[in-house]
């Protein structure tokens, strides 16, 4: 009853009060992203569910991770908030940990990057310039560490989209286990690659063949200065905050983990060349987000929600979501975080 209530105010397009209800049987939260899954997306919240997905290529897990709201709508619990210290300082706004297990031997290096698929950056000309500077610097110094940071603000080629990737060999935590394990993992170490063995997480070389078929592996990814409950750009020094708005307009911005080893274009998006997808989330601006139930006594921090998915038809169709009222304003990857700075403070 509770879903079906929020659906009818939502296919209404009236606002929504952001205040969490105390309903007998959930509790409403936004989801801030989705996790595509086989026949359409499973909603995220940032509490900390975890999610399982299955494709042809890669089977495994997701598990996202955020920071307090603002508006007090939603405090993490003081264990499952931990996980956004490890990394810092400066504390993670969010971290997002995905497990796979590989169905096929990834070919060549595996990529994690952003993009957008709907049009351009929305940057002015001068912007545009410094800012292809500023990359084409960042990517320089990436390759002195080994690191191949590719980039396009999606002007370069027609139909190109905006997009920044870096190898996931560059994340600062890797974890590599025979069988899943709980998500998400709590070791306190900032960098390195660990093997769980004997009840223990082992460190272990990371080599450049380190995936297999095997075993799964859990890559660990987050951000200290991007807030996706508010869709802002945040902690930037001398600006304090930004709208992600000013950058891609009302466009989602999509994560993905690929490499580059289809042999047609059938399995890769219309522009992506000769990638394979093997995970995607999407995450989404206010306007473009619905509302998901969940349980009022929830005694675990990874349970899953399981009462909402968008299908792939949905995707497209706004009319089940509403308008948000948002209450406030290794190396290789540290330079890309400074250069999120950069590109802030130019704008």
């Amino acid at each position: 009853p509770c879903l079906s209530l929020a659906q009818a105010i939502c296919s209404q397009h009236a606002p929504r009060d952001h205040t969490l209800q105390h309903n007998t049987c959930a509790w409403q939260m936004e989801a801030v992203g989705y996790l595509g899954v086989s026949g359409g997306q499973e909603p995220m919240t940032g509490r900390g569910e975890v999610l399982s997905f299955h494709n042809r290529l890669c089977t495994g897990a997701a598990c996202l991770v955020h920071r307090a709201h603002e508006d007090g709508t939603w405090v993490p619990p003081q264990g499952l908030a931990e996980v956004l210290e490890i990394s810092g300082p400066p504390s993670a706004c969010w971290e997002l940990q995905l497990q796979v297990r590989f169905n096929v031997m990834p070919k060549g290096e595996v990529y994690c990057g952003f993009e957008v698929r709907d049009g351009p950056l929305r940057l002015g000309g001068f912007t545009r310039i410094m800012v292809r500077t500023i990359l084409a610097f960042v990517q320089s110094l990436a390759k002195q560490h080994g690191a191949d940071i590719r980039y396009t603000l999606g002007d370069e080629k027609k139909g190109k989209r905006p997009h920044v990737s870096v190898p996931v060999t560059a994340f600062l935590r890797m974890f590599r286990s025979v069988d899943p394990v709980a998500l998400p993992i709590m070791h306190p170490e900032k960098q390195g690659t660990w093997h769980w063995s004997q009840g223990s997480w082992v460190p272990i070389k990371r080599t450049p063949n380190l995936f297999d078929t095997c075993h799964y592996f859990t890559l660990v990814f987050n951000a200290a200065n991007i807030d996706w409950h508010v869709w802002k750009l945040v902690g930037i020094p001398a600006i304090g905050s930004m709208d992600l708005s000013t950058f891609l307009g009302a466009q989602s911005l999509h994560s993905v983990v690929y490499d580059e080893g289809a042999d047609d274009h059938s399995e890769s998006p219309k522009d992506g060349g000769n990638r394979r997808v093997f995970v995607e989330v999407e995450f989404v601006p206010p306007h473009a987000r619905c509302t998901v139930d969940v349980p009022d006594k929830e005694q675990s921090a990874g349970s899953s929600s399981g009462t909402t998915q968008r299908s792939s038809q949905g995707m497209q169709d706004e009319s089940c979501c509403t308008k948000s009222l948002v209450g406030h304003s290794t190396k290789p990857m540290r330079l890309i975080r400074r250069l999120m700075f950069s590109v802030a403070c130019l704008a």
